[in-house]
């Protein structure tokens, strides 16, 4: 804990200290050159470390948060999210309060704007409800909005939640969550690599995403601008190699430019229902077990979509150049087709001017 207080030493930097020297105290004892042998650490770090002094404050901070109940994870802790460990910049600890499942055999961060508009807050609140027969462990950062929502709709259907905060374990920020968050307790808690009296600074929260992005098996981002903290979870879920989705929303909506953003670039696959998700995740068989109720998996198609379907399955077109000869559809009902047969999640569209059917349309009967 101490050595991530020191000036110039993060995550990254302060595991290879602990690797290279066996411990944190190690470091601190150690003369400079074997601080030198650390990959990374140059003359003004080694000076920093051993010039570094606070060691009473930083065990004050680490008594008031064991007072209030909380846990201590380290990287190397068998508690430790194991997701979380495989991304290269995973932190070194932990604090975390509550029944954490920190490591549930289905775990789903569901992020999107603080400015949810009516339509997030339903797509939220029917997502959350679909999956409850799943026990899914709902993820996101308390955040105002869609944040919020996901932790609500969690604690609603008695999902287990856990919120990743920006800041220490000694606040709750924003104040109107504190009753939200007090409640997630009970199935799920609260979870921050930051000491105890850290306050929500800015540059916080991208640490933050990437928390949440790399505990998680996929991100759902349910409604977002061209900017902000849900774009930056996604950007670092695909760098984590995690499935990213995302739900379309109304065309020239500020709130859904960066969910449309993030699948026009294959950032991102298109959802529009929990039943696409639980398919792509490869969930139904636990969906089954659970006896949850089955969704409908294969949404009716129009006359138009149907001739796609049939023309891509049976010939093999790809290319919507083709489609335009062999289908003999106007363009832009052609155009309106591709589109529809993309959002119930029937092809994807590739690099090109090319779609490829989705691997579930095998028996798929038109």
């Amino acid at each position: 804990m101490s050595l991530l207080e020191v000036e110039g030493v993060g995550c990254t930097l302060a595991r290879k200290i602990v690797e290279t020297l066996g411990s944190a105290s190690a470091a601190f004892g150690s003369e400079r050159r074997f601080l030198h042998t650390v990959d990374g650490v140059g003359h003004k770090t080694a000076v920093a470390i051993q010039s570094f002094k606070d060691f009473g404050r930083m065990e004050f901070m680490l008594q008031r948060q064991l007072k209030m109940g909380a846990k201590v994870y380290p990287y190397n802790h068998p508690e430790f999210p194991a997701r979380l460990r495989q991304c290269p910049d995973h932190p070194l600890l932990l604090f975390g309060i509550g029944r954490l499942p920190l490591n549930g055999r289905r775990v789903l961060a569901i992020v999107g704007t603080r400015s949810a508009t009516t339509y997030g807050r339903q797509i939220t609140e029917q997502l959350v409800r679909e999956l409850a027969a799943l026990n899914v462990v709902v993820l996101s950062g308390l955040a105002l909005g869609i944040d919020g929502h996901a932790h609500e709709a969690a604690v609603r259907h008695r999902l287990p939640t856990i919120a990743v905060l920006g800041h220490g374990l000694g606040r709750i920020y924003p104040q109107q969550h504190r009753q939200l968050a007090e409640r997630m307790l009970a199935e799920g808690g609260l979870l921050s690599e930051f000491t105890f009296d850290t306050p929500p600074e800015r540059e916080n929260f991208p640490k933050r995403n990437r928390i949440v992005a790399g505990m998680a098996d996929a991100v759902v981002v349910v409604e977002a601008g061209r900017d902000g903290g849900a774009l930056i979870t996604a950007s670092f879920a695909n760098d984590y190699n995690r499935d990213v989705f995302a739900f379309p929303g109304r065309v020239g909506d500020r709130f859904s430019e960066g969910c449309h953003d993030l699948i026009r670039s294959h950032r991102a696959a298109i959802i529009t229902s929990a039943a696409q998700l639980v398919e792509a995740m490869g969930w139904q068989q636990a969906l089954s077990e659970a006896g949850g109720i089955q969704a409908q998996l294969f949404p009716e198609l129009d006359a138009d979509e149907q001739k796609v379907l049939e023309l891509m399955r049976t010939e093999g077109v790809e290319g919507l150049d083709q489609l335009i000869i062999r289908s003999r559809v106007p363009l832009s009902r052609l155009y309106q087709a591709t589109v529809g047969l993309e959002i119930k999640g029937l092809v994807r569209r590739l690099p090109g001017r090319k779609l490829e059917l989705v691997e579930r349309m095998q028996g798929f009967g038109v």
